[in-house]
């Protein structure tokens, strides 16, 4: 159940970064209790990757004890227009899974990596629906092993964040609408093909590295800036969408850490507007 010396480059999108000291990805809310309980009779710090996108994994590794969800509550239940899915679950399976019972609300966020406990607490959204629009109930696990409930409007729902949510998502209850399959079919193509032709796919990243800063763009002002396919080591500002910052193959986390810092601090001096990042420094 706990690994020693992990490589957490398996475990990141950025196939980058050193190792655990111990690992674990448990299958369930049980199995999660008693590895927190592990940690907090040894005096272990605890370190949570969920499926290991939206984040940059030191070169030096993670002491202490990384959790992945990748593996937690694998399970979707559909009764009516009531979903639950576990943390586990990939979103795009589950927006499939909701599309194949002809359920509507989630099919904007075709493409978006990573699984159902990331989503929640990043507030996940593209084309103009998030999380928040569809929940209705969120189980938790908080780090001392206690396990709560609570209702979507107290999470503290904003951009990029669910500020009140303390501990580890273990699951998601959502509320849908009925829909055409045909139609939420062509709609999710139409969102995949938009990524597809924006979003440099073929690379390995993080996905968006900046969140959008107010009356304007990140990837627009990165450009501006005159930072696109700008690299330090194997790290480049993708060709492609400004806002993504790629492993174009050998990359380091370390190439990856200064190449985010840099272009911070290159659109703060060109513009005086300080990027916040969405992507999650893990070791460093």
């Amino acid at each position: 159940m706990i690994e020693k010396k992990v490589p957490l480059k398996d475990y990141c999108s950025y196939k980058t970064g050193g190792k655990a000291e111990f690992f674990t990805c448990p299958t369930d809310t049980f199995d999660l209790k008693v590895v927190l309980k592990f940690a907090s009779d040894n005096s272990i710090p605890v370190t949570l990757i969920g499926t290991g996108y939206n984040i940059l994994v030191s070169d030096k590794g993670v002491k202490g004890l990384v959790v992945s969800t990748g593996c937690m509550n694998n399970d979707i239940q559909i009764e009516g227009e009531l979903v639950f899915a576990g943390a586990g679950v990939s979103l795009n399976d589950l927006i499939l899974k909701c599309i194949d019972n002809g359920l509507a609300g989630l099919e904007n966020m075709s493409g978006i990596p990573g699984s159902v406990g990331g989503a929640v607490i990043m507030n996940a959204g593209a084309f103009g629906t998030e999380i928040k629009d569809v929940a209705v109930q969120i189980e938790m696990c908080g780090f001392d092993g206690v396990v709560s409930s609570i209702h979507a409007e107290d999470a503290g729902f904003g951009y990029r964040k669910a500020e009140n949510l303390k501990g580890i998502v273990t699951g998601l209850g959502l509320k849908l609408e009925h829909g055409n399959k045909d139609e939420l079919l062509a709609k999710r193509a139409e969102i995949l093909k938009k990524r597809s032709e924006k979003q440099p796919l073929e690379f390995p990243s993080c996905g968006s590295v900046f969140k959008r800063p107010e009356g304007g763009y990140a990837g627009t002002l990165i450009e501006q800036c005159g930072l696109k396919g700008y690299k330090i080591g194997g790290a480049q500002v993708s060709e492609k969408h400004a806002n993504f910052i790629v492993n174009t193959g050998k990359a380091k986390s370390a190439d990856i850490y200064a190449l985010i810092n840099h272009v911070q601090e290159t659109v703060f001096k060109e513009t005086g507007i300080k990027l916040e990042r969405e992507v999650r420094f893990v070791g460093f």
